[in-house]
């Protein structure tokens, strides 16, 4: 019997949980997990012609999840009372198709409504530019071992790249090695691109003799900066652009811009705060919540697009600057940004 109960803890420990569920398209969904999932997790039953059933050796900890779309097809996610998570597909007069990679479960559905004509335009693929932060001659923050700030931003944006593309999303890179681009260039290289998303990542830092070592994630959205903290980021970062424009030039610029895009921007970067945060705590313990806040970064004015920065960590603090020059550590701050794009695309598009 403590045999049994001892084998049911081991199993129960090591069950996949869901993490996520994002719609997407024009009826898709995918289902994300805190584990990879192979085929034996997932048990397919047709019920009728156009209805199947997904049981899945998964805990599902939300509240039941029906999503109804306009092509009069359907999918249902509630947790069973056998412990597994149930999927309800429906798709009258159409079919249907799942495929998972890595930790994600993508159920798409496909009909005569939805399927494009031939002089039908594809479904958008949402373009995202990642843009790694200072580079070259700039080696921004400079850690307690000495490592630039340029080469670790420059990790985790390409493995966003990479992450996002496994997603389906188009991506451009302002930078993919060590070159220096001024703030000026990085937006108009977005804009260019006609693109739907701004991507900044950088590494935090604090003088040397300051009296506090702060550590934590940050995200940041574009205004006139309202707090000290704040204030003193955006100074460090738009180091570049200070002969430029003088302080009372720009705050009239601030003030100018398009209320509407400042809004979206603080949306997109309440979902990456959340979306890095979920990643992060999965596998780390004491990862800080530095928040969203807003700042006067000069790398975001030029954006005519949703725009945030990210300060992923501090790259003066002994302990987050250690974890930020990981390699693990790097991936999972991308899959959170991604996950958070997800969030927010999916809300808002």
């Amino acid at each position: 019997m403590r045999f049994i109960f001892c084998l049911l803890i081991g199993i129960y420990a090591h069950a996949l949980s869901i993490t996520q569920v994002v719609p997407f398209g024009t009826s898709s969904v995918r289902i994300s997990f805190d584990q990879p999932l192979g085929k034996h997790h997932i048990k397919k039953t047709h019920i009728g012609k156009f209805e199947s059933v997904l049981d899945i050796k998964a805990h599902f900890k939300f509240s039941p999840k029906h999503y109804r779309f306009d092509n009069q097809t359907s999918i249902s996610i509630a947790h069973s009372k056998t412990g597994l998570t149930k999927v309800v597909v429906l798709y009258p007069e159409g079919s249907y198709k799942i495929r998972h990679t890595g930790n994600h479960l993508y159920i798409i559905i496909t009909t005569a409504s939805s399927a494009p004509s031939p002089t039908q335009p594809a479904l958008k693929r949402f373009k995202v530019v990642v843009d790694a932060g200072h580079g070259g001659h700039d080696c921004g923050a400079r850690g307690v071992n000495g490592t630039c700030e340029k080469w670790i931003v420059l990790a985790v944006a390409q493995f966003l790249e990479e992450e996002l593309q496994k997603r389906h999303y188009t991506v451009f890179m302002t930078r993919k090695n060590d070159t220096y681009i001024n703030l000026k260039d990085r937006t108009e290289f977005a804009n260019a691109k006609n693109a739907d998303l701004f991507i900044s990542i950088h590494a935090n830092s604090i003088p040397k003799n300051s009296p506090t070592n702060p550590q934590g994630v940050e995200t940041y959205f574009l205004s006139t900066a309202r707090s000290e903290r704040a204030r003193k980021v955006a100074e460090q970062e738009n180091q570049d652009d200070v002969k430029v424009m003088d302080y009372f030039s720009k705050l009239s610029f601030l003030n100018s811009l398009n209320s509407q895009r400042l809004i979206t921007s603080n949306k997109l970067a309440i979902d990456i705060q959340f979306g890095i945060l979920s990643q992060l705590r999965h596998h780390y313990k004491h990862v800080v919540d530095g928040g969203v806040r807003e700042g006067p970064f000069w790398v975001l004015a030029g954006a005519l697009m949703p725009s945030v920065l990210i300060e992923i960590g501090y790259n003066s603090n002994p302990s987050e600057s250690k974890r930020i020059q990981n390699k693990a550590y790097q991936q999972s701050l991308a899959k959170g940004i991604a996950n958070g794009i997800d969030s927010f695309v999916s809300k808002n598009f």
